[in-house]
């Protein structure tokens, strides 16, 4: 115990653990009035990393939290796992990797356990917790086939080709929740795209059930930064990740984007599929269901250089958000939505979804009476010949039809500098979960004090 909390301490800040303590103790929030007065809402501060990603059980919370970090190569995301108490109304722990491993993923089980996905340069491996956070299983996970995996074009324009991460990022790998068992999606160092579905038992582990390859590997080129200390929407490491997400029934997606890649031909020569050779913007998407059998993939073509943030299943259909340049001027990027019916394989329309000067697009929920919400930021400029992005932005609430019409913007009060509304997740009693950061750094903040380099980021509940 003494160890770990140095560790934290030394890592994180002494006055970051001891509000994580206090929390977890309930300290600082009172207690909820007498006489079978409900609970206040759940107002959960962060401070130093912004919450990316939520999930949540029956009572509980899960959520995935980041530190704001000046880009590098390769890309190291320096993320932790939060965990509520069983109420769900305060946290109980902070999950921090090893040293020398990234936290990419959790998804979160039925029955409570969480499974995370961690990456070095080249490796993977999953671990598994129960659901207050105490380990039960940490293994490596191994592809032989990586290095023999199909590749459209020149080979050597892979680095790595025995590496089950490319060159330039570990943000290139992704897990979703099947039952008690876990879907993971990764690109490789050849720049191939595989999917395994993987069974898990208390007794042996995560265990291979199947593999497929998604995508074949293509060449990808590489951005760099020429200028600023942050990147924050991460566009510069955006063509080498994969989106993924897995229904109640098996059904599995994964969205790879089109941009800097040559992966439309890739695709079109190794699978035989009539794709349109002239798209060059928007993402492919990808459709297996829980036997692994291929059901389709499905092409949306942005028509101009867009990004791919967010993918969902929401009730027989899979979203497919981000943001697409449709301006060449400063407030020239709007949110898109792409609503792909389960087993498509037709080319899929998109919708522009625009608040208020630049969009984009960062999670996107099923509500229960069939409407959706989107989550984002808005409000922002970018360089329209460069990617420098404002200190200025707001948060995007959005909720929209259930074939994504939009309907309303939902106000939320913005804190100072850059806001950024990143996850949504829906609780049983009818209320959600907000998370995001609020003074968050531009391009530009922290180029003369790297002390603006950071964010306080926040767990809220709302009523919507």
């Amino acid at each position: 115990m003494e160890w770990r909390l140095a560790r934290m301490i030394r890592r994180r800040g002494a006055a970051a653990v001891l509000l994580a303590m206090l929390a977890a103790c309930g300290g600082g929030g009172g207690s909820a009035g007498g006489g079978g007065d409900p609970p206040p809402p759940l107002q959960l501060a962060t401070p130093g990393v912004s919450v990316i990603k939520l999930r949540s059980g029956a009572t509980s919370w899960v959520a995935l939290a980041e530190k704001a970090r000046s880009p590098e190569i390769p890309t190291k995301p320096q993320r932790q796992l939060l965990i509520s108490q069983a109420d769900g109304r305060s946290l109980r722990l902070s999950h921090l990797p090893p040293d020398g491993w990234s936290l990419l993923d959790f998804a979160l089980h039925a029955s409570g356990e969480i499974s995370l996905l961690l990456a070095s340069d080249r490796e993977l491996r999953l671990q598994r917790l129960s659901a207050i956070g105490q380990p039960l299983r940490d293994q490596p996970f191994v592809d032989l086939q990586v290095a023999t995996d199909a590749f459209v074009g020149d080979p050597l324009s892979g680095r790595d080709h025995q590496s089950l991460l490319p060159h330039y990022t570990r943000d290139a790998a992704r897990l979703a929740a099947i039952g008690e068992d876990v879907a993971l999606a990764f690109r490789s160092g050849r720049h191939a795209v595989v999917l395994h579905r993987l069974a898990y038992t208390a007794t042996d582990g995560f265990a291979k059930q199947w593999r497929r390859l998604v995508e074949p590997g293509v060449f990808i080129g590489a951005r760099f930064i020429t200028s600023g200390t942050f990147d924050p929407f991460k566009s510069l490491d955006q063509q080498w990740r994969v989106a993924l997400d897995a229904d109640a029934q098996g059904r599995i997606a994964v969205a790879v984007s089109l941009h800097d890649t040559d992966l439309l031909d890739g695709h079109r020569q190794h699978f035989g599929e009539a794709l349109d050779p002239a798209v060059a913007n928007g993402l492919l998407l990808s459709q297996f269901n829980g036997s692994g059998q291929r059901l389709g993939t499905a092409l949306i073509d942005t028509r101009q250089r867009s990004e791919l943030h967010a993918l969902r299943w929401v009730g027989d259909q899979v979203a497919v958000a981000g943001r697409v340049r449709t301006l060449q001027t400063p407030e020239g990027w709007d949110g898109f939505l792409a609503l792909v019916p389960a087993g498509a394989t037709a080319a899929s329309a998109y919708r522009v979804l625009h608040a208020d000067a630049g969009d984009v697009v960062f999670d996107v929920a099923l509500r229960s009476d069939g409407r959706l919400l989107v989550a984002g930021s808005t409000g922002y400029t970018q360089n329209p010949a460069g990617a420098s992005i404002s200190e200025d932005a707001k948060p995007l609430l959005g909720l929209l039809s259930a074939d994504g019409q939009w309907q309303q913007r939902i106000t939320l009060v913005a804190g100072p500098r850059h806001n950024q509304l990143r996850a949504l997740a829906s609780r049983a009693d009818g209320s959600w979960l907000l998370g995001g950061m609020d003074n968050g750094p531009g391009t530009h903040s922290a180029d003369a004090n790297t002390a603006l380099l950071t964010a306080d980021g926040y767990l809220r509940e709302q009523r919507l």
